[in-house]
């Protein structure tokens, strides 16, 4: 996990998602990554599962960059309640819930909630990887090594809309604007 966040923060700001993101354009990219890691979880599809994944994992260190604060240094990392390796059945609901846990907290402007929440949903991904069999640090792995070199045009609501989303001429035409 060490080795990339410093990484994803830092792709984050060369393309201006950290600072001139909001919470609720990365909120709605977090539920956005949090249904396709459902709908391969219910199909059993495990390469959609990794990189569902390691993409909310990116999402959630974007969020803490947005806060300043770093990812590996949020509160409830080391939650107690998965060293009952029973309760790891429930990592994905939880996962669910912390999920949701974070938008309210982002609706009521509550920054230690946010923070708070934002460490139970990693805390909720690496159990649900145990739970799985799968390596958390391959999922996050993946994930960077498929942003990596991913161009894209921040849009003035904060969504990050990547380059492959646009035609060649609605690139060259965003390149333009942002050179005027």
């Amino acid at each position: 996990m060490k080795t990339y966040t410093g990484k994803i923060r830092q792709w984050a700001r060369d393309r201006k998602i950290i600072p001139n993101s909001t919470l609720e354009a990365q909120n709605l990219k977090l539920a956005e990554e949090f249904g396709e890691l459902a709908d391969s979880f219910r199909r059993k599809n495990d390469e959609v599962i990794k990189d569902s994944v390691g993409d909310i994992f990116v999402v959630a260190t974007i969020i803490s960059g947005l806060l300043d604060k770093n990812i590996e240094e949020l509160p409830n990392l080391q939650n107690e309640y998965y060293q009952n390796k029973e309760n790891l059945k429930y990592s994905f609901m939880w996962l669910q819930s912390d999920i949701g846990d974070v938008a309210k907290a982002v609706i009521r402007d509550k920054q230690d909630k946010l923070l708070d929440s934002l460490g139970n949903v990693v805390n909720d991904l690496q159990a649900f990887c145990e739970w799985q069999g799968i390596d958390f640090s391959e999922c996050i792995a993946g994930s960077w090594n498929e942003i990596k070199d991913r161009k894209g045009y921040l849009r003035a609501d904060g969504v990050f809309v990547k380059s492959d989303d646009f035609t060649n001429d609605e690139m060259v035409e965003l390149e333009r604007k942002e050179h005027l």
